[in-house]
């Protein structure tokens, strides 16, 4: 056996085959990885994957700081090596791996997956109180993996949005709640495609590793991996712990360079969206006359809202079922109806224009260029994606592609004056490769692929600004850290699970079930550095059950906005009258679901919440660890209509064992801590928790504590930046409370824009 120690693992590797035999944690006694035989490595070629090698030898040494270095040298075939290099220190906590493939041979190779940590056991008893934490989808979290995890369920060649395989983020955890876990991590700040996996192997035990995909899919071409895949030990604090950790390094990345977003200048975000929109529409219709429905929203909400509207705007077809624009002529003139533009207007609110941004419609303008622009993936058998890719996706690096996305958009500006622009099939959702080198690119091109998406951004949001004389904020599908600069919103759907479709489609019956919950794992790293959240997948109708007021408290207590979607499903009736199917670009099956006042009142509660006194800590706040309390549920029953009537779940309903208070803490700066809780049940609830301002990393000193609830404000006296105490909260049905500790004093209250805003003026 090899043997490298930390300060407080121990890794040990067989000498014979240089596979990871032990994973133990000194400290906490505990066995993370006991195997008797595993893989060392798998190495992809166009002729398949394997695991074999004729010879493996290793070295070891040590450098003057005290690290210990091995490496392995596997011979796979003539002229075909894989290296895999381990590093430790007993004087830091993580353990280091890099790899490389040297390629002499008339091998093509595809990919690397190493490390491979094999046969993972339970830390707690039968895995019980284990977790594994996971960006996909910008954040999952599975109890008991052990017990659950099998078959198709798992996080290996994921699904949709692709990001880095699924994953949003280059990290994840695996732990034992109050035991202890480990730290998976790529620092990889240079986008390379890679898949983070966590999935049951031929064992039956859990399994991680990381897979690298090749830059350049060439015969005799190798590829190194010179970021570090980092493992280290974890106390069992959540997946917070780990986020915390990932974070220390994220936000120092390329995409944090513009530093948090309250501190840009306003020629680089859009005040509006951030501190003035309250509620987000998707997908009403942008040529038809859909003016009724936004007066009738305006009764209610009380705030700004933002309409990413739907894509039947363009001059020729595009929608969902048999159509989308090619070249520049497909796209113009635009068709928006005048009743919306000029009711958005009046009451201050801003819209996006919603296009199928890499989509190119092989029937239309400029058909040739784009055939030849087509983004060429892998056979079916290599695309390490459950997805199939079978759509006519077009490469971001083709000379046309790049042309045409800075073009399409500067037209746009010039002739609608758009306030935003919204993508959907764009960068957040298709896998980072493209075999066809005519492109200017070579063959695989991961990190060339997300970098000409990013270039495409930043340049055609510069046009448009140039146009438009103000900042224009851009959005997509989805998200990933690294587009985290050149994007200012997404649409994301997780948040009304299980009433809403795609993203965690794979893990729906866990879900369901409450064995898997969505996490604000994304928000948690990256708030207050931008990207807005549009989550809920909503609509203002009693028919679509309870789960609404815990799904849209839910959305603004992360950070986020809550979405009303109509992409599959009529608007709400309102005098009896929906929207019309034939008018729309899915053909849907009409409901006469009428509009609840109700409903729209309490969204229009926790909107004016976001613009007022949430505004700074939801809007540039940084997330902080919850509370602990003791959290009681509710049974809160859902209906899904609104999705593709072909999808397994649609008009799917049941019932959803939901926290009764969504609970949230954020801190301003070095100001103030912000504690929000929402009650989403019609009776009213008491939390208790003690309150130990040491926790939080405020200046010494006496701070003042308020309840705000909507407009009312009392005041609780004085709290010092080291004391503890025991604060007992009641929170009315169906309303939130802040507990805000600030350095304010009342005579400053009136002056505090965040509170005082009357989003009306705008």
């Amino acid at each position: 056996m090899l043997t490298l120690e930390t300060r407080r693992l121990r890794i040990r590797f067989d000498e014979a085959t240089g596979s990871v035999r032990e994973l133990f944690d000194k400290a906490k006694r505990i066995d993370y990885a006991v195997a008797m035989q595993a893989d060392a490595f798998r190495i992809e070629t166009a002729g398949g994957t394997t695991s074999r090698f004729e010879r493996c030898t290793h070295s070891i040494s040590e450098s003057p700081d005290g690290e210990t270095t091995i490496a392995f040298e596997w011979v796979v075939a003539k002229a075909l090596t894989v290296i895999g290099t381990v590093v430790a220190s007993a004087e830091r906590e993580e353990i280091r791996f890099f790899s490389e493939v040297r390629n002499d041979s008339e091998e093509t190779v595809v990919g690397l997956e190493y490390p491979i940590i094999p046969d993972l056991q339970a830390i707690t008893d039968e895995g019980a109180d284990d977790y594994v934490a996971h960006s996909f989808a910008t954040g999952l979290c599975v109890r008991n993996p052990s017990k659950h995890f099998g078959g198709d369920v798992g996080l290996r060649h994921m699904p949709y949005p692709e990001s880095f395989s699924g994953a949003s983020m280059q990290f994840f955890a695996y732990y034992g709640e109050g035991q202890g876990g480990l730290y998976f991590a790529a620092y990889d700040g240079e986008m390379h495609p890679k898949w983070l996996n966590f999935y049951k192997n031929e064992n039956g035990l859990l399994e991680a590793s990381f897979f690298h995909g090749a830059e350049s899919m060439a015969p005799g071409t190798g590829m190194t991996v010179e970021y570090p895949v980092v493992v280290r030990p974890l106390d069992g604090e959540g997946w917070y712990e780990a986020a915390d950790l990932y974070k220390q390094w994220a936000v120092q990345q390329l995409w944090c360079r513009g530093g948090p977003l309250s501190e840009r200048p306003d020629t680089e975000r859009a005040r509006w969206l951030n501190e003035e929109t309250g509620v987000c529409t998707f997908g009403m219709n942008a040529g038809h006359d859909r003016s009724a429905w936004i007066r009738e929203y305006h009764k209610y909400i009380g705030t700004p809202m933002f309409h990413i509207l739907g894509p039947d705007w363009v001059h020729r077809t595009q929608n969902f079922y048999n159509g989308v624009p090619g070249g520049m002529d497909d796209w113009f003139p635009t068709r928006f109806h005048p009743a919306n533009l000029e009711a958005m207007k009046a009451y201050g609110d801003k819209y996006a224009p919603f296009e199928f941004d890499y989509l190119f419609g092989l029937n239309g303008a400029d058909a040739e260029l784009g055939r030849q622009a087509l983004q060429r993936f892998p056979e079916e058998g290599a695309l390490r994606s459950i997805d199939k890719y079978k759509f006519s996706l077009v490469c971001p690096a083709a000379p046309y592609i790049r042309e045409l996305h800075v073009r399409r958009d500067e037209r746009l500006q010039t002739e609608a004056d758009v306030d935003s622009i919204y993508y959907d099939i764009s960068a957040n959702n298709i896998l980072k490769v493209c075999m066809d080198e005519s492109h200017g690119h070579p063959v695989g091109a991961g990190r060339q692929i997300a970098a000409a998406y990013r270039d495409n951004y930043a340049a055609t949001k510069a046009a448009m600004i140039e146009k438009a004389g103000r900042y224009i904020p851009m959005g997509t599908e989805m998200m990933n850290e690294v587009f985290l600069d050149v994007l200012d919103y997404y649409q994301a759907r997780a948040g009304g699970r299980p009433a809403a479709p795609l993203e965690m489609y794979n893990f729906k019956n866990l879900l369901m079930t409450g064995e898997a919950a969505l996490i604000p794992m994304f928000t948690y790293v990256y708030n207050e550095f931008g990207a807005l959240r549009m989550d809920g997948w909503g609509k203002l109708t009693e028919e679509i059950g309870s789960l609404f007021y815990f799904a849209a408290a839910r959305t603004y207590l992360w950070g986020g906005i809550y979405e009303l979607n109509y992409e599959y499903s009529p608007m709400e009736a309102i005098d009896g009258k929906e929207n019309d199917p034939e008018e729309h670009y899915y053909i849907f099956e009409p409901r006469g679901y009428a509009l609840s006042p109700e409903r729209a009142r309490y969204l229009g509660m926790l909107a004016r919440m976001r613009v007022g006194p949430g505004n700074k800590y939801l809007a540039y706040g940084k997330m902080l660890r919850p509370l602990s309390f003791d959290r009681e549920t509710a049974s809160l029953d859902w209906f899904h209509y609104n999705c593709d009537k072909n999808f397994p779940e649609y008009n799917e309903s049941g019932v959803y064992e939901a926290d009764a208070i969504v609970h949230s803490v954020w801190q301003y700066r070095e100001e103030s801590l912000a504690f929000f809780f929402a009650n989403v049940t019609d009776v009213a609830r008491n939390v208790s928790f003690e309150l130990d301002m040491k926790r939080y990393d405020l200046p010494a000193g006496s701070y003042r504590v308020r309840r705000i609830e909507g407009d009312a404000i009392e005041d609780g006296g004085e709290i010092a930046a080291d004391e503890a105490r025991a604060v007992r909260l009641s929170i009315p049905p169906k309303r939130v409370v802040i507990l805000e500790i600030t350095d304010k004093g009342l005579e400053d209250w009136s002056e505090d824009e965040s509170v005082n805003r009357d989003p009306a003026s705008h």
